[in-house]
């Protein structure tokens, strides 16, 4: 097939971005011809075709986001036909989309905070208004042929607002590598990360892996790891400047600075689940949680916030846990605290790995290449 993909990047680092990666690697292995639509790309695999998007009205963010769905698409037509169109990205119209965010109504629930001001307010500023005119478009029937989300929470959010169908939008849950991500790691990487970083061999560690710290709930996490001593926590991600001092100010008003370390952005991030006992994403809304996957994959067990769709598959108390409410520190401690036993960890860990066979990427793509072969046969 001939197949156009949308986004506005093309690297592995970031959660949407790494699967688009490996969803690339595999058409390419399957004889596919891709061309990839976006800005920025930081290589350019053999069989992939690029062809650049300009950011046109940069410094108006609203104007940069309606100029690139509007020349994506004219950029389609003119390098097109395409046997499908499959957008990741703030993008009108496509064959396929593949929701990796959620709906911008539910996501300002938590973006826009408690302020009546900004809640009122926040909607109406350009941009806002701009993805949300995006959105309504990208659901109406005609600008679709189907809709795959990464979870149930998000199939739910998308029928809700815009009167679509379970078969219109469908739920295809990740696909995870199960080399990359392997419990080999642990007897790898484990020791060795641990001598780095300076840790003891029978200290508890917790991993945080995210790249937007306050959406992701770290704020949490840091006050439950308060309440357990001796617990070290390792923070894995990208974030500004200032927003990263915030959290850095918090550990150490808190006073468990010692024991928080912030590793920035780690591309061999593997190795650090390995040398983990569990992965925590108190999260206050996510539409997946890759991490989630990659951590119990590993044979790590994870615990995650039900505002995530990740949450779905986690095993209550079996593969990890799932937190009600991303606030509740307390709650998350006392959730964390039986893992801090590293045999139940272990045995939990076992168990995550158990359940993710059936997560596997070739399981994923060939379902993905159903649905492919699916809407061609409706041309």
């Amino acid at each position: 097939m001939r197949v156009a993909i949308t986004h506005t990047r093309f690297q592995e680092v970031g959660g949407v971005e790494r699967y688009i990666y490996q969803l690339c690697r595999r058409l390419i292995r399957s004889g596919h011809e891709i061309h990839y639509f976006c800005h920025f790309w930081k290589e350019k695999p053999e069989g992939i075709t690029f062809h650049k998007i300009p950011y046109i009205f940069k410094p108006l963010r609203w104007a940069k986001v309606l100029a690139f769905d509007r020349l994506t698409h004219r950029a389609i037509q003119q390098q097109g036909p395409f046997d499908i169109v499959h957008g990741f990205t703030k993008t009108s119209r496509q064959d396929i989309y593949t929701d990796g965010s959620g709906c911008l109504q539910d996501f300002q629930a938590y973006s826009l905070g408690r302020s009546p001001l900004r809640r009122f307010l926040g909607p109406m500023m350009p941009h806002q208004r701009v993805v949300l005119s995006i959105q309504k478009a990208r659901f109406t029937r005609g600008n679709f042929k189907r809709i795959i989300t990464m979870s149930k929470l998000v199939q739910r959010q998308i029928c809700r607002r815009y009167g679509l169908s379970d078969q219109e939008v469908e739920v295809v849950y990740n696909g995870i590598d199960l080399e990359r991500f392997n419990p080999r790691n642990i007897a790898r990487h484990r020791a060795i990360v641990r001598s780095e970083l300076g840790l003891a061999g029978d200290v508890p560690v917790i991993l945080f892996v995210a790249n937007d710290y306050e959406r992701k709930g770290l704020g949490t996490l840091l006050k439950a790891m308060q309440q357990l001593e001796g617990a070290v926590c390792l923070v894995i991600g990208k974030e500004r400047h200032r927003r990263k001092s915030r959290f850095v100010k918090m550990a150490t008003d808190l006073g468990i600075q010692a024991r928080v370390h912030f590793l920035g952005v780690r591309p061999d991030v593997d190795r650090y689940y390995a040398a983990s006992d569990l992965c925590c994403l108190p999260t206050y809304f996510d539409a997946f949680g890759m991490v989630i996957l990659e951590a119990m994959a590993t044979g790590i067990p994870a615990i995650v916030s039900a505002a995530a769709g990740a949450a779905e598959i986690v095993i209550e108390g079996k593969t990890g846990a799932v937190l009600p409410d991303p606030d509740d520190d307390r709650a998350l401690a006392k959730l964390m605290r039986p893992f801090m036993d590293r045999m139940i960890a272990r045995k939990a860990g076992q168990r995550a790995r158990d359940e993710c066979r059936r997560f596997s990427w070739d399981t994923h793509f060939d379902r993905i290449l159903d649905i492919y072969e699916e809407v061609c046969a409706t041309r």
